[in-house]
């Protein structure tokens, strides 16, 4: 639970990495942090041609790897950290690779919501990558003080604790507020035959099973919320959840595969990406 966690953080060479910078200094103050590697990487397919040798690709990779490290010394960074610079056609390439050959514990990438970016490599990455994931907005604020633990009662909900264990019980005594809530939701298309009030006995049986579910397993942890999505997606309701809480961080679960060729995302964890937060999201996995 308090091991020391090795990371890995994208860059792009934008203002968001100032951001990510600081944050992992925030995450410092929970976490014993062992290393920290940035990755960043050239497509090829961007380059001109003329730049596409060895020798000029070396030495656009050191440029670059000297002005992070300049950065890094800026900030004051004291933990461990390295520098990679590769020049793969795709960036999701670049990080599957790495996964390959290091372990690590967590990859973070930034969540741009004001600064020009799309996401789409976060989209990739949350199901390609064997670690958990974690989406950083430079909207975020610190220190990291309130999180929610978005329980969904699958084969999700352990790891999901299993993180939220190791935020409130850090090995460096930074005290974090955490609030469990689980999202009701009755798809009407199920139940076209149905009324409104025959939909509500429904939802009202499906909260009380989870409640005492959640009683009997993590009943010393916290109290559980439960919401009631309605006629919003699961998605929309935690990101509003998380607003009204002020959360920092919102934990949640999401489907990984080790196949390159499997990139398709959970309809939760996709909507997520399309909506505009101050949260930070943190996936973990089985």
């Amino acid at each position: 639970m308090n091991k020391s966690l090795k990371l890995l953080v994208g860059i792009d060479l934008s203002e968001m990495d100032h951001y990510l910078m600081d944050y992992i200094k925030a995450l410092d103050l929970i976490f014993d942090i062992e290393k920290v590697t940035f990755l960043h990487n050239l497509k090829i397919g961007e380059l001109p041609k003329e730049m596409i040798v060895a020798e000029r690709l070396e030495l656009i990779k050191e440029k670059i790897k000297n002005k992070v490290n300049q950065q890094l010394r800026d900030k004051n960074v004291q933990h461990d950290f390295e520098i990679l610079i590769t020049s793969e056609s795709f960036s999701e390439l670049a990080f599957h690779s790495f996964s390959k050959k290091r372990y690590f514990d967590l990859l973070i990438l930034g969540n741009k919501q004001n600064l020009e970016g799309n996401g789409a490599l976060g989209q990739k990455l949350i199901n390609l990558m064997p670690s958990a994931l974690l989406l950083v907005p430079e909207t975020y604020s610190i220190p990291i003080e309130k999180v929610v633990d978005a329980i969904d009662f699958s084969k999700y909900t352990l790891p999901i604790m299993n993180w939220a264990m190791r935020f409130k019980n850090n090995s460096k005594g930074q005290k974090i507020n955490h609030s469990a809530v689980y999202v009701s939701k009755v798809h009407r298309g199920f139940y076209l035959a149905m009324n409104d009030l025959d939909i509500e006995e429904i939802s009202k049986k499906d909260s009380a099973e989870k409640r005492k579910k959640w009683v009997n397993s993590f009943g010393d942890y916290a109290e559980l919320e439960i919401i009631s999505a309605v006629e919003k997606s699961i998605s929309t309701s935690l990101i509003e959840y998380a607003d009204q809480q002020k959360a920092d961080l919102m934990i949640l679960g999401v489907k990984g595969s080790s196949k390159i060729k499997e990139l398709f995302l959970g309809s939760v964890a996709n909507h997520l990406f399309s909506k505009s937060t101050d949260t930070s999201l943190l996936f973990v996995k089985e």
